[in-house]
């Protein structure tokens, strides 16, 4: 079974859903390598490491929600919610301009509901979002400062992290009070998807 394969195995997508990824995809495929967004090793597992990664997070994020995706790179999960998400609407933060113009790129080809906002996440203006993710972007400290201005009106974090999630969620908690669940990732290593939810900062 080849990676494609054995992602729609493992995930039950739509015909047009999956026609949007494809073309996700192929615009990644045709520009990873003169903008360094997917190493070579990584590609043979794309669909089942980066996009089924990507995916699993869609059973915590409603249809028509609005989403800001930070540090978004070569676009997991942004442009995978995206794909999957026609009612919704998903705003990526990027502040290297050559991902930025891959990110636009694989936007304007799919057809999807997404923008992106190129500069660093701490720059970035008021944008409207009940959901907030990010991938392999920050420690969850770190992660929680640069998502605060979502979290901090209420907004949900969606966050896959790795097997060290236990060490993160620890630091994080001495400088926030925060409601999680944590789920485990479906593509093992030990890893889960931390739901956040009810974030203020601890005093003192």
């Amino acid at each position: 079974m080849d990676d494609r394969a054995a992602f729609l195995a493992a995930h039950d997508v739509s015909r047009e859903t999956l026609a949007r990824l494809d073309t996700v995809i192929a615009t990644l495929d045709d520009w990873r390598t003169r903008s360094n967004l997917i190493g070579p090793k990584e590609w043979p597992q794309i669909w089942t490491r980066h996009v089924g990664d990507s995916a699993q997070l869609l059973d915590r994020i409603p249809d028509t929600a609005r989403v800001v995706d930070l540090g978004s790179g070569a676009g997991f999960p942004g442009l995978i919610l995206a794909a999957a998400r026609p009612a919704g609407h998903v705003t990526m933060i990027e502040s290297i301009g050559k991902k930025c113009a891959f990110l636009r790129a694989a936007i304007s080809a799919a057809d999807l509901p997404a923008e992106v906002w190129q500069g660093r996440v701490e720059a970035a203006p008021p944008i409207a979002a009940s959901y907030v993710t990010a991938r392999a972007f920050a420690p969850l400290p770190a992660l929680m400062n640069y998502a605060a201005p979502w979290l901090l009106k209420g907004a949900t974090g969606v966050f896959p992290k790795g097997e060290r999630w236990k060490e993160e969620l620890t630091s994080a908690q001495q400088k926030w009070s925060f409601a999680y669940q944590a789920i485990p990732s479906r593509i093992g290593g030990g890893g889960v998807i931390l739901i956040v939810r009810e974030a203020a900062h601890r005093h003192g």
